[in-house]
């Protein structure tokens, strides 16, 4: 509405169709393409190409048109009924275009039919629009025929594609009958339609036209007629019998699966009657494709029932329903078709034989498709959890796998529906029997479905693993069962519960073995009694059974086995037996009662405890066990006897007074116990006052005794109470003590503060000032300790002697503590200042002193420097010792007497760790010394500023004249040089000194700008030169253009000057512009200029332009005189012309290019020629420059430059050919034996490489075809001359050859010369000579390498040297002997292979034989060395003689035979006369077969010792000959121990016996880290090294195993610090590891609480994290390296135990026979056998007491836990086992540290 121009798309471009369409939703759709939908309204617009669619012009460039409904159909109907007709009757076209246009129209109105009647499904042949007219006269028009048979053409292709489609239907594979009955009923109606219109009278016509114009192709045409008669028919016949199936197969495609079955009989009685009576279709092929239809037929219904978005997604078991229903047709399907078959054959018609695989080819395919989908619905049921109400929930398990579990049955899950996910990928084509990638995706599925299967095998696997108790496996078993859907994973499910009921015997098992073994000695629960806790035991033990047993009883599920059946009956026998043992136990009980019990009253109330110092309590403990049995068989409701009764009624009367005597006891005991043998010889007097009083408990009242609580007890107490308060007060007063040493010890007598720096003398004034202040606090804390020392003796003043002579020594500790104190104090604060200067290594020093950098003398320096700062320091130091001299000893400050000892700060200030500290201070403030220096050097960059002489640095400066951008640069770089240096750090950390820069930058910034100022003087000077330079020149040149030329000459010169100057503006310009920046750069730097310069400066432009106004005048001036030299130039010019042409003509005709013109003659005319050139040169050079001037070019004279070319030419060639005859002249004349053939060759080659250079640019010239021929004949006789000159020609060649020509002659003679060969004739035989001389060359070879041969083995030595004692030697080496040999052993070889060998093959096969021989003797005489340097060494000592006497002797008889050998070979020196010596060989051959028996005996021997003593297989035979041979002194022994035992490095050994029977006993051992053992007994090292050694092992393990029993007792009694410096480092480990066995088994022991439990578990936690705690802190105090080494190990071994607390409480760890508890390494001490005990899972190993000494223990890690369990089991089972892994995890390490947990 209201646009100018129409836009459409596609209306840009070429040309285009756009058409617009509207749609069936009455929307206009604009598109360049035409529309798929064939019924549509359809407006077109044809644009004309390249035109512009205007308003105004779009009918012109624009053509429009509409299609209504099928637009195929339209453009037929148009083009038949309006385009066509106007085009065939126009007549206005010519002829040929008329026709070309026809035949084209026709064509596509041919195609057009044909395509717009075969979207109909029908063949409508094209009849061409031609008027015909006289039949006979068209036959003879050619281009009608031409047009008619296109025509022709064209029905003739359509006939044949509809014969051709008759088997159409075939290609439809998953077409059915009815489609096969459609296709024959369309085919029936397409064959009679092409009938009729063949039959048509234009049809006729055209053939009729055709037939007389002969055309080829009627023909064909006419049988293809025929055949469509005959297919019309055969289409009728088959019709009108498949017409029959009609009825059948449209029930057959409205059926459901389930009904398709009864409908087949009936389908294939029609089909039996189509074969017996059809006439065309009765054939196996029609029939099967069928037969095959049906089953496509039946497939397709069976697709349409099965759902696959139920498979996938919905309800399973439908889909399963639909999936069976199609296999069951499908099935049925092939039945009927059986039974048809039998049928046939019973009634003996025409049988049925058609190709089953055929017919039910996709049927089967489609069955077993079906059978595919179940098994995906099954895996559905299975895996996805699925059920017609939705998904099923995910079971929840328990237990530490628990979450584990479940994620394995999601990651099932997840890969389930992944592989599902993969088919539903595909679904499009899963109905597609042949579809094949179906097949590849389903395997890939059913592996996929195969390895789930095993997954969830592996997941019932895992989560059985786990299980160690009946209950979790039921519980398992109750979640899996339902989960259980496909067979395999049932018959896992089945196995599983079979594994329940065997655990559950397994349970039983342990339960009876547990009853069996323990029964006499039961694990009675903690506080039970003898009797009562082995019925308790047993009662538990009953419980632990009944439990599972309901369980099971309770799982109806279960499938019955034969493991449930025997547990049942197992667990019956095992509940009988329990509850005999119980009642046997009471009874037992009973039998111990006797009648007596109140007597045991009797006993006194206290006793000595075995020390002698403490009290016990002495009540009768079988009383209190009687209690504790009536107790518990209470609760067990167990009737009492009648004396137990009596008694137990005063258990509480008797309680109470127990508890007040242990009152006394305990009140007692915390007054010794609380002192220590020093303190108690304080207190002697008032312990003795104590002890009257306890007396009569101890010796007189007794438990039956009236009254004794209000007289005894409580009189008892009060003094008790007395005494302890004294004691406490004396207690308080050390504490004081301790509290101001303390105090004294953590004061300081330096104090620098944090980030505080000082100046000068600050530090030494202010630590001076706080040392005053400390040593006032450090006086108060030692006058306190005075005052309380003289408080605390008042106390023990009226004591006797005795306490006072304590006293004494008590004061003397005190004192000490003082002085440690303040030894301290200093140490610390000398450290405090070592620190402040040398750092702590782990943060970065802060800075102490401020230090000035200053530039002095021409140097930076300090200020103050690094020596005024050290004695600062020293000062300091020395002061702090002083602070605590007026502190004295404490004795005489509590008597004020001088003892006359040295004062505390005296004998502190000379000891050690004092210098040691202040020469660390010393050495801190020197090792500074060397980073101060680098500081410094990193101004050197700097230096050349202040170091650099400013004058002479200028002065070579300015000689350089150098460019104005190198002063801008360098005034530049200083200014830049002055900004970095203020950008320097002006402060800078180094150490504990703070330097301050700012000094020395200043000095820096004020050089650099005295270096500017020189720069700028400079650049004003040469600024100024230039400037006068450039003004005088311009003056200059202005006088001289101003001056008129007289002569030629001038001319020339004044317009060379002209010209030069007009050249020389640019250039003269550019000096403007550098003059100029020049005084621009002094203008930037403010640099003041003379105002003459300036005035200068500002002229100089006016002089240049005075300069150019004179250049334009003296150009026309020039002009004038220029034209009046020109004419004379020019008849100069031509005269010259003239003579140039003359003497190049002469050259031509009369030049010596012949060879008969001879050398010298030659050369004459050449050099006269030579100089009329060269003046001929010089005219025209004068001439040409006269030109120049006139601007007059002149061509170059080629006729004087070809000819000074040729004539230099033409003199090289008779150079040339004078030199050769020259040479030749030498050669021929010269006797052969001295010729160089070399020389000559080369001589030649240049001659002719020359002759080849020239002949390039040389004509024709007879002078060097001549030389050419000489030299070629020359060359060519050369082979012949170098073979004649070969030296290596014998006399026997030169009689060969004198043979060959036939004539004799001496070739050494001096009248064999080059004209003697020529003349002999020798030339002829070239090929003989070259035959000739090349054997004689490799013969010659040969003979060489003989000889080289030869000479090598008379040059070559034995390398044999003296060996230990006089008279012996050895073979040093041979590499140079095996070198030579092979390589002469090569070189024969060759040899041997040439043919030229002959003369020399005696001399070979001698060399050969010899080499072989040396080879031979020299690899014997080697293995005979080191046999016997090995065997000489062992046979030296007297014990192995001894115990070996016919090796010996046969050894000596070797030894002298080898000596002889070597001696002799010594002597000769020489390898070939000493190798192959008579008998040399048999001898050495001889010598190794008995170093070789000698060997063997040996080895049998050594293998006798290394059975007495298993450990000599660890060492090798060197090492245990050697301890053989030593085996009288232990002390040579020693350095092998560890390499028999794991860490005994030696033994210390003492000497015993008298002092004519000494010998060495072992009485400890140590380790290599230094720790020592002693022997539990000393061991005699004397005898047999082997037997000794078995008693060092026996000793090392009974030593062990009795420490080992030792350490744990004093566990239990002894602080652990003390424990840990008193016990080797393994027996710590040990006992540790056995202590926390012990403490989890009683905390896991009572099963029945599993709350209480895990209280156990954590309370023990606890006590682990603080066992930890003390070694942690322990590990912080100063240690040895031994000690610290220990606490390592163990608190190594102590975390892992603690860890494994910590996951038995996570895991809910409630019992001892839990997995988690039993998979732990657990070390028991067995009482039975006395013996330590270490188990892991089900091994049981006893404790290996191999001495590890205090090596470390590897950190324990879940992966080692898993190889420890591992490793151990498989030892269990007698079997081995090896971590593997990538290198590096520890595979290695591991298996040692198992190896160390139990020491073996």
């Amino acid at each position: 509405g209201g646009a100018d121009v129409l836009s459409l798309p596609g209306f840009g471009g070429a040309e285009v169709t756009a058409a617009a369409t509207a749609e069936p939703t009455a929307e206009l759709v604009v598109t360049s393409a035409l529309p798929t939908e064939q019924d549509c309204e359809v407006v077109y617009f044809i644009r004309e190409e390249g035109a512009v669619v205007t308003l105004a012009n779009f009918g012109d460039v624009t053509q429009v048109g509409a299609i209504r409904g099928n637009y195929m159909e339209n453009l037929l109907r148009l083009m038949t009924g309006v385009y066509a007709p106007a085009f065939l009757e126009n007549s206005v076209w010519p002829d040929s275009v008329k026709k070309e246009f026809a035949g084209q129209l026709h064509k596509f109105m041919a195609y057009l039919t044909d395509a717009t009647h075969q979207l109909k499904g029908h063949t409508v042949l094209y009849v061409p629009n031609e008027t015909l007219g006289d039949l006979e006269e068209a036959a003879k028009d050619k281009d009608l025929v031409q047009r008619l048979e296109t025509a022709l053409i064209h029905w003739t292709r359509q006939v044949k594609e509809v014969l051709s489609n008759q088997d159409t239907s075939e290609t439809s594979e998953n077409a059915g009958p009815l489609e096969e009955i459609e296709f024959w009923r369309s085919r029936c109606s397409d064959l009679s339609g092409i009938t009729e219109q063949l039959n048509k009278e234009g049809v006729q016509r055209i053939q009729t036209v055709l037939e007389g114009s002969k055309s080829s192709y009627l023909g064909p045409f006419l049988k293809l007629s025929k055949l469509i008669q005959d297919g019309s028919d055969q289409a009728r016949s088959n019709l009108m019998f498949l017409s029959m199936l009609t009825e059948p197969c449209e029930k057959l495609a409205e059926a459901e699966p389930k009904d398709i079955t009864p409908l087949l009989p009936h389908l294939l009685t029609c089909i039996r009657i189509i074969w017996g009576n059809s006439e065309f279709y009765n054939s196996k092929e029609r029939l099967t494709g069928l037969l095959r239809k049906v089953s496509n037929e039946i497939i397709n219904r069976c697709c349409s029932k099965i759902s696959l978005d139920e498979i996938f997604d919905g309800n399973v078991l439908q889909a399963m329903v639909s999936l069976q229903e199609s296999i069951e047709c499908g099935e049925s399907w092939k039945k009927v078709y059986a039974r048809t078959c039998a049928l046939l054959a019973k009634k003996q018609e025409r049988i049925w034989n058609f190709d089953q695989s055929s017919i039910f080819a996709q049927i089967d395919a489609f069955v077993q498709r079906c059978r595919d989908l179940l098994e995906v619905c099954e895996g559905q049921i299975q895996f996805a959890r699925k059920s017609p109400e939705g998904k099923t929930p995910l079971p929840s398990f328990g237990g530490c796998r628990g979450p584990e579990v479940a994620k394995s049955l999601l990651e099932i899950e997840a890969a389930f529906e992944k592989n599902v996910n993969n088919l539903r990928s595909i679904r499009s084509m899963i109905l597609d029997v042949k579809a094949t990638r179906w097949h590849d995706d389903y395997n890939r599925f059913k592996q996929g479905i195969k390895d789930l299967e095993v997954m969830m095998q592996n997941v019932i696997n895992s989560a059985f693993d786990s299980v160690t108790t009946v209950e979790a496996g039921v519980h398992l078993l109750d979640t899996f069962t339902h989960l259980a859907k496909r067979d395999m994973i049932k018959r896992a499910v089945d196995k599983k519960a079979a594994f329940v009921f065997t655990l559950f015997n397994e349970e039983l098992n342990v339960v009876k073995k547990t009853f069996d073994v323990k029964k006499r000695n039961p694990d009675l629960p903690p506080m039970h009694p003898k009797h009562a806790g082995a019925a308790h035991w047993a009662k538990n033990l009953k419980n632990r059974i009944d439990a599972p047993m309901n369980l099971l009883n309770r799982a109806y599920y279960l499938t019955p086995c034969a493991a449930a059946e025997e547990a049942r009956k197992h667990y019956q026998q095992l509940a009988h037996g329990l509850d005999d043992f119980m009642l046997k136990t009471y009874n037992e009980w009973v039998a111990t009662i006797d009648a007596g019990l109140l007597q045991r009253l009797e006993g006194t109330l206290m006793c000595r405890s075995p020390s002698g110092d403490l009290l016990e309590c002495k009540f009768d403990k079988g009383l209190l066990r009687l209690f504790s049995e009536v107790h518990y068989w209470e609760k067990l409701r167990y009737d009492i006897p009648y004396a137990a009764t009596e008694i137990n009624v005063k258990r509480e009367e008797l309680r109470v007074l127990r508890e007040h005597v242990l009152l006394v006891v305990r009140d007692y005991n915390s007054i010794i116990s609380v002192l220590s043998q020093e303190e108690r010889n304080l207190f002697r007097e008032r312990i003795r006052f104590l002890d009257r009083k306890v007396n009569p408990g101890i010796n007189k009242l007794n438990w039956a005794s009236k009254g004794i609580t209000d007289y005894f007890v409580r009189d008892c107490r009060v003094h008790c109470q007395n005494a302890h308060a004294v004691v406490i007060g004396f207690k308080r007063a050390n504490q004081s003590i301790q509290r101001n040493c303390q105090r004294i010890a953590d004061a300081l007598l330096v104090k620098i503060q944090s980030k505080k720096v000082y100046a000068d003398k600050e530090f030494e004034e202010q630590q001076t000032a706080y040392m005053e202040s400390v040593k006032q606090r450090l006086l108060e804390y030692y006058e306190e300790i005075v005052s309380t020392m003289r408080t605390t003796y008042e106390v023990f003043r009226n004591d006797g002697y005795e306490v006072q002579n304590q006293w004494l020594r008590y004061t003397q500790k005190i004192n000490r503590v003082v002085e440690d104190s303040l030894r301290l104090t200093v140490k610390r604060s000398l450290q405090e200042l070592a620190r402040a200067i040398n750092g702590d290594g782990k943060t970065t020093i802060s800075p102490l002193f401020r230090v000035n950098v200053v530039l002095e003398r021409n140097k930076a320096l300090f200020s103050p420097s690094m020596q005024e700062l050290g004695g600062m320091v020293d000062t300091v130091a020395d002061k702090l010792i002083e602070a605590i001299s007026c502190i004295q000893h404490l004795g005489d400050a509590l008597s004020n007497k001088d003892s006359g000892r040295s004062r505390i700060a005296q004998v502190i200030a000379g000891e050690e760790d004092t210098k040691k500290v202040l020469a660390a201070v010393k050495a801190g403030m020197k090792s500074n010394e060397p980073h101060l220096q680098q500081y410094i050097s990193n101004w050197d960059k700097y230096k050349d500023i202040w170091d650099t002489n400013k004058d002479a640095f200028m002065r070579r400066y300015a000689k350089r004249n150098p460019q104005l951008s190198h002063f801008d640069g360098n005034i530049s770089r200083y200014g830049e040089l002055a900004n970095n240096v203020q950008k320097e750090d002006t402060i800078t950390n180094i150490s504990f000194l703070l330097l301050d820069c700012s000094p020395l930058k200043g000095s820096l910034v004020s050089h650099c700008n005295a270096w500017k100022k020189k720069f700028t003087t400079l650049l004003n000077d040469m600024a100024e030169g230039e400037l006068k330079k450039l003004g005088t020149m311009l003056d200059e040149n202005v006088a001289k253009m101003r001056v008129p030329p007289g002569t030629l000459e001038e001319l020339g010169a004044s317009l060379g000057l002209l010209g030069e100057l007009q050249d020389g503006i640019l250039t003269t310009e550019a000096r403007f512009a550098p003059l100029q920046e020049k005084y621009e750069i002094l203008e930037k730097y403010e640099v003041p200029v003379k105002p003459e310069e300036l005035a200068l400066l500002e002229s100089l432009q006016d002089k240049w332009l005075l300069m150019k106004q004179t250049l334009v005048e003296a150009e026309a001036m020039l002009a004038q005189y220029k034209e009046k030299f020109k004419s004379e130039l020019l008849f100069s010019l031509d005269e010259f012309n003239k003579s140039v042409s003359a003497v190049r003509e002469e050259f031509v005709t009369k030049g010596p290019f012949e060879s008969s013109y001879g050398y010298d003659k030659a050369s004459v005319y050449i050099k006269s020629m030579r100089e009329r050139l060269t003046d001929m040169f010089v005219k025209e050079g004068s001439l040409r420059n006269s030109l120049d001037l006139f601007r007059i070019e002149q061509p170059p004279y080629k006729d004087i430059a070809n000819t000074e070319k040729e004539l230099d030419l033409l003199e090289q060639v008779w150079s040339l050919g004078h030199e050769w005859d020259e040479a030749w002249a030498r050669w021929k004349v010269g006797k052969f034996a001295d010729l160089d053939t070399q020389h000559m060759e080369e001589s030649a080659a240049k001659f002719q490489k020359r002759l080849v250079r020239l002949a390039r640019e040389m004509k024709d010239w007879d002078i060097g075809v001549t030389l050419k021929e000489r030299i070629g004949t020359f060359r060519r006789t050369m082979p012949l001359i170098q073979d004649l000159k070969n030296p290596a020609l014998r006399d026997r060649h030169w009689q060969q050859l004198m043979g060959h020509v036939g004539t004799t002659f001496d070739p050494h003679a001096d009248s064999f010369t080059l004209e003697r060969i020529v003349a002999i004739g020798l030339d002829q035989y070239t090929e003989q000579v070259s035959a000739l001389s090349g054997a004689a060359s490799k013969e010659l070879s040969i003979e060489n390498s003989l000889r080289g041969i030869e000479e090598a083995w008379q040059l070559l030595d034995l390398d044999i040297v003296p060996y230990k004692e006089a008279g012996h030697h050895r073979l040093r080496t041979t590499d140079d002997i095996f070198t030579t040999l092979e390589d002469n052993q090569v070189t024969l070889s060759t040899m041997k292979a040439s043919r030229y060998a002959k003369s020399f093959e005696t001399q070979v096969d001698y060399w050969e034989r010899t080499l072989s021989q040396i080879m031979e003797t020299v690899e014997m005489l080697l293995t005979v060395q080191r046999q016997w340097m090995y065997l000489e060494n062992i046979f030296l000592g007297e014990d192995i003689r001894k115990q070996l006497p016919a090796e010996t002797s046969m050894f000596d008889a070797v030894n002298t035979c080898w000596k002889r050998t070597m001696a002799e070979l010594a002597r000769v020196k020489n390898v070939i006369k000493g190798t192959i010596a008579d008998g040399l060989l048999d001898d050495l051959n001889d010598m190794n077969s008995k170093l070789e028996a000698i060997q063997k005996s040996l080895e049998q021997y050594l293998e006798t010792k290394r059975q007495s003593f298993p450990r000599f297989y660890f060492i090798s035979n060197d090492d245990l000959l050697e301890m053989l041979g030593q085996s009288r002194n232990p002390l040579a022994i020693q350095p092998h121990l560890k390499k028999c035992f794991d860490n005994i490095k030696s033994l210390e050994l003492l000497l015993a016996g008298t002092e004519g029977r000494r010998n060495n006993e072992a009485v400890g051992m140590y380790s290599s880290d230094g720790e020592y053992v002693p022997f539990a007994g000393p061991v005699t090292c004397e005898g047999p090294v082997e037997l000794w050694l078995c008693e060092v092992e026996a000793m090392m393990r009974a030593t062990l195993r009795k420490m080992l029993l030792q350490s744990l007792l004093a566990l239990r009694k002894t602080k652990r610090d003390k424990w840990i410096k008193d016990w080797a480092g393994q027996l710590l480990i040990t006992a540790s590891q056995i202590t926390w066995t012990n403490d989890c088994v009683k905390v896991l022991g009572g099963g029945k609480d599993r709350q209480g439990e895990r209280s156990g578990l954590r309370s023990q936690k606890k006590k682990q994290v603080s066992v930890l705690n003390k070694l942690s802190e322990l590990v912080k105090s100063p240690l040895t390296k031994l000690t610290r080494a220990k606490i390592i190990a163990l608190i190594t071994i102590e975390i892992h135990s603690r860890d494994v607390i910590d996951k038995m409480a996570k895991a809910g760890v409630s019992d001892v026979h839990a997995f988690e508890w039993l998979s732990q390494m657990r070390f028991f001490w067995d009482r039975d056998n006395d013996d330590c005990v270490v188990c892991q899972t089900n091994a049981n190993n006893k404790y290996g007491y191999e001495y590890l000494g205090n090596s470390g223990r590897l950190v324990i890690t879940p992966l080692t836990d898993r190889c420890y369990m591992t490793l151990t089991t498989a030892l269990h089972l007698h079997r081995g086992g090896s971590p593997q892994g990538p290198p590096g995890p520890g595979q290695t390490a591991t298996a040692e540290d198992l190896g160390q947990a139990p020491a073996t």
